[in-house]
């Protein structure tokens, strides 16, 4: 599992006991509590928070620094004033954040000492990487306490982050997507990093670029066109929606294709703010020249109409008709196909029939693997087709454009529910459910230099809680989807890899989901054959589409 950069805490808290406050905190008494953040009323509205206020208790202060850190402006400026003149400018507020819907209460542990221990549900580190918790992680926090020169109390030493209730957190803390690319630098593949809404986010998120991405989707699973050691020299500057980016001087000798590379995924990661539309890459003050090329995909749209099988027919599914994808015709009717995923161009699918998993390409079936018990198989944009028997979670096959299979290394337990590659071909998707429950798994895909897949990286665990896994599919190259069955309810729930989930609703008796354009293109079919869309407020619809199977479309 996926475990974010610490807060730093271990080492902050040792250096905190050994600060020497001027006076004591008392420690006669009970535990001290006080009201952290309501985490309602103006819990949306990023305000001001309150500045010390005069002759407050040491439990009061501790109380108001924590809820100063709802505060980023100015980095942070009311909270840094419930420090001590000699820590405040070593607190660090962006080195993370604990999400924390608990309340909190402080106790005095010793002289000049207290402590609160809080139940974390989610927490951000330094790189704006984001973990949600399957339950709830106990964290004790400690902070040194003294009087300043005019006998006021302030915090001497602290853990460096925040501390934010989730709506707090929500409304101060976005999603920015980080844009790297995939190994055949045909796409620009998202890695989501949160960080606080201010005037220092274009820097936050230039910094965390040239930083490279996280560490699941590195060891070459995604690529950074920047040389290692590149800096941001100053802040970007923007004018008329240009964004004027300065860089340390090893940018300067690169190729002109890595230039432009290197143009581009700044271009799409400032892009997310929504007032830059270009980016000029400077050294020294000096332009760098950027020739046209070339550009990538990061969009992977889809056909818009869901393809399937039904009635003894493959094809798209349009107004109760079935109509032949052109660059496969009526090739699949004939074999009974049970499963299906259709390659990026069209003109190539893998299927699972009977017999086991075979491959549609120019008109001709190629049967790839007749093990035992195979799920429907993916296939990825370099025409690899990935088949693994359901019970063996560890032997995934990649068979390329030749049939010759390739093991791809991985060691799991478990039952296989369903396996899917990225439309980019950068993760791989397996849903499981295994001797501790449901799981649902994504991994980077490890390519040699011909791009023959080799492994699978250490994976990542969207929190999906417990309910019986039916079906998972991608929903755009960020996030994905997964159909869940729990007591008499089947539900869909989407997921933000890196970020955050939010339910789409329920549909009785689901069982396969697939993706589309955006979650407006997810289809949901039943045990009746009929498919159904999302509608908003008015939940799912029926399409009054019918299928025997819905093919997922890479």
């Amino acid at each position: 599992m996926m475990r974010p950069k610490a807060l730093g805490l271990a080492a902050l808290l040792a250096v905190a006991l050994l600060l020497a406050g001027c006076a004591n905190i008392p420690t006669s008494g009970n535990v001290v509590k006080a009201g952290i953040d309501s985490g309602s009323g103006d819990a949306l509205l990023v305000t001001l928070p309150d500045e010390p206020v005069k002759n407050a208790s040491p439990a009061e202060i501790l109380a108001g620094f924590i809820r100063a850190g709802r505060g980023p402006q100015l980095n942070y400026q009311v909270a840094r004033e419930f420090l001590t003149d000699d820590f405040r400018s070593k607190w660090n507020p962006n080195a993370g954040v604990l999400v924390s819907s608990t309340p909190i209460t402080s106790t005095s542990i010793g002289p000049d000492l207290l402590q609160v221990s809080i139940s974390v549900s989610a927490e951000v580190d330094a790189s704006g990487l984001y973990t949600t918790y399957p339950s709830p992680q106990t964290k004790p926090l400690q902070f040194r306490l003294a009087k300043d020169a005019h006998g006021q109390w302030r915090i001497a030493g602290a853990p460096d982050g925040t501390i934010l209730t989730p709506n707090r957190f929500a409304s101060i803390f976005h999603s920015y997507d980080l844009f790297f690319f995939d190994p055949s630098f045909q796409y620009l593949v998202p890695d989501a990093r949160w960080f606080a809404d201010s005037t220092g986010v274009a820097t936050r998120i230039v910094k965390a670029l040239l930083a490279g991405p996280a560490p699941w989707l590195g060891g070459g699973v995604l690529l950074s066109a920047f040389p290692n050691g590149t800096e941001l020299t100053s802040a970007p500057t923007v004018s008329s929606g240009r964004a004027t980016v300065d860089l340390s001087s090893q940018v300067s000798s690169e190729s002109a294709v890595g230039k432009r590379r290197m143009t581009q995924q700044l271009t799409q990661s400032l892009n997310v703010l929504g007032t830059i539309s270009s980016v000029s890459i400077t050294v020294g003050g000096f332009p760098v020249t950027v020739t046209d090329g070339n550009e990538p995909d990061r969009e992977e749209s889809v056909l818009p109409d869901p393809v399937g099988f039904e009635k003894g027919a493959f094809g798209t599914l349009v107004n109760g008709a079935v109509r032949p994808l052109p660059g496969l015709g009526t090739v699949l009717d004939k074999l009974a196909p049970v499963g299906a995923a259709v390659g990026r161009t069209g003109d190539a699918a893998a299927i699972l029939t009977a017999g086991g998993v075979s491959v549609v390409r120019g008109g001709v079936a190629t049967t790839l693997d007749s093990r035992p018990g195979l799920v429907t198989p993916s296939i990825d944009p370099e025409g690899f087709v990935w088949s693994v028997p359901a019970n063996r979670p560890g032997a995934i096959i990649a068979y390329d454009a030749q049939g010759k299979p390739h093991s791809v290394a991985f060691s799991y337990d478990g039952q296989v529910v369903s396996l899917d590659v990225s439309r980019d071909g950068t993760r791989v998707m397996i849903a499981l459910e295994t001797a501790s429950g449901p799981k649902l798994l994504v991994a980077g895909v490890v390519r040699d230099k011909d791009l023959v897949p080799t492994a699978l990286g250490q994976p990542v665990y969207p929190a999906i809680g417990t309910g019986a896994l039916v079906d998972a599919t991608w929903i755009d190259n960020g996030s994905v989807a997964v159909l869940a069955h729990d007591g008499a309810t089947t539900s869909v729930n989407a997921y933000q890899l890196g970020g955050q989930s939010v339910a789409l609703g329920t549909v009785d008796n689901a069982i396969q989901i697939v993706g589309g354009n955006g979650q407006a293109g997810l289809r949901v079919l039943d045990s009746g054959g009929s498919i159904f869309s999302p509608s908003g407020s008015f939940g799912w619809q029926d399409t009054g589409l019918n299928a025997s199977f819905l093919a997922s479309q890479q």
